[in-house]
């Protein structure tokens, strides 16, 4: 209550009392209808999948960077990657630590779990510095990046590994997770992600835990430490451009999402899950490697924070004259203060339907810039190549049928569709 009291604050103080209320108003909704509770595999599931082969071998390097970590959080770590069904893989620790606190604890573990090795790095060159350091010593086929404050779920590198094998071979998969207590014993907050989604990928690092990469890729790339506190973020969106140059029309399926928790990310107060305040840095340097990721793109594009920290959006200006590959943009619906449509599946259903408008969804998405199937043909803005489609849709009765065939239509001759939540 105590926490929720200051992020209460903290949230007034950066957007003043309006938002605020929303937000609290959004955040009990939320307590009243959204009930999660995290499902641990059951002792029978893990063994079947500790006995399950497969055709070939597959190692995974488990990587943190350590620096004076809490023994207790240090511990569930350990435990967390010792106690995984899936058992070709190895736990890289690198310490840059001015203490031997966790060297003890890791030599502990060390005598019993064999799997474990620990790396003492000369002196601390930060979070990219110092995985990059370590990064020398991996040799796993995939590497999976894991904070020193954080735990995997049991079945975690087993899920990654029959997700890589139905892929064949992916550069980055990435995962669910949620955010639990600084005990590890109360679950919350779980973040039900999207496939890879290229324009919601640039208005938050919405892949960030569990991420696996490529060891080849990851070790030709490295973390740069002009973005450390959102290193994560710059490295993904660089391994999404190393994609879209290396593997061609295909690129998308190098980027594979498995639809399951398999990360807990532990909230207490020197983290960002409890104290977005924690690392106001770590927002600039996002806001920066976004910035980055345009550059390389050659778009010509301003990137704005929003009232969410880590949470962004682009502003193109005329979208249509600087996306040549955009061809759609569309916004919500509202009738009686409620969404009624705008971001559509195939089967012309509003994602975000229902929705209290002000409120922001699940995990803030409906407030994000990001692909759509399609969008409703009340709020849409239309490139001129597509004028005359647009106003033979028009005709049709009903607006959602109007809005599939359109859009449908768009997509066929090469274009792609945006929602953005504040066309108008």
């Amino acid at each position: 209550m105590f926490d929720s009291i200051k992020q209460t604050i903290r949230y007034y103080k950066r957007n003043g009392a309006a938002d605020t209320i929303l937000a609290v108003q959004e955040r009990l909704w939320e307590k009243r209808h959204m009930k999660y509770s995290y499902e641990a595999p059951t002792k029978e599931e893990l063994e079947t999948q500790a006995a399950e082969s497969f055709g070939r071998p597959l190692k995974f390097t488990v990587l943190v960077p350590a620096y004076e970590t809490k023994e207790l959080f240090l511990q569930d770590l350990i435990l967390s990657v010792t106690e995984q069904s899936y058992k070709d893989y190895e736990l890289l620790i690198a310490d840059a630590s001015s203490s031997d606190r966790v060297k003890k604890e890791c030599e502990s573990f060390m005598e019993q779990y064999d799997r474990i090795r620990y790396v003492k790095l000369e002196e601390n060159k930060g979070i990219s510095g110092n995985t990059n350091a370590a990064l020398e010593y991996a040799t796993g086929d995939y590497i999976c990046l894991l904070d020193h404050d954080d735990s995997l779920t049991p079945d975690a590198l087993y899920h990654l590994r029959k997700a890589i094998d139905k892929a064949g071979g992916p550069v980055l998969v990435y995962s669910d997770e949620d955010k639990s207590d600084s005990f590890m014993e109360n679950f919350h907050s779980p973040n039900r992600k999207t496939d890879y989604d290229d324009e919601m990928f640039f208005t938050n690092n919405y892949i960030c835990h569990l991420s696996a990469y490529r060891s080849g890729v990851i070790k030709e790339l490295l973390l740069d430490p002009a973005f450390d506190g959102s290193q994560d973020y710059d490295l993904a969106l660089r391994t999404v451009d190393w994609c879209r140059e290396n593997c061609g029309e295909g690129w998308r399926k190098k980027i594979v999402h498995v639809d399951r928790v398999l990360y807990h990310w532990r909230e207490h107060e020197g983290s960002t899950s409890g104290n977005t305040d924690a690392k106001t840095y770590a927002y600039e340097a996002g806001k920066r490697a976004i910035e980055a990721a345009l550059k390389r793109r050659g778009r010509d594009a301003m990137v704005k924070e929003l009232k969410h920290l880590g949470f962004y959006r682009i502003e193109y200006g005329d979208i249509f004259a600087k996306r040549k590959d955009i061809g759609v943009v569309g916004g919500p619906v509202y009738r009686r203060g409620r969404m009624i449509s705008g971001c559509m599946d195939k089967d012309g259903k509003c994602i975000y339907e229902g929705l209290k408008e002000g409120f922001s969804g699940p995990v803030h998405r409906a407030h994000l810039m990001q692909e759509a199937y399609a969008v409703d043909i009340r709020n849409m803005k239309v490139r001129k190549e597509l004028k005359e489609s647009y106003e033979s849709a028009l005709r049709e009765h009903d607006p959602v049928a109007a809005s599939l065939k359109f859009c449908r239509e768009a997509r066929k001759r090469g274009y792609g569709i945006i929602y953005d939540p504040e066309a108008e």
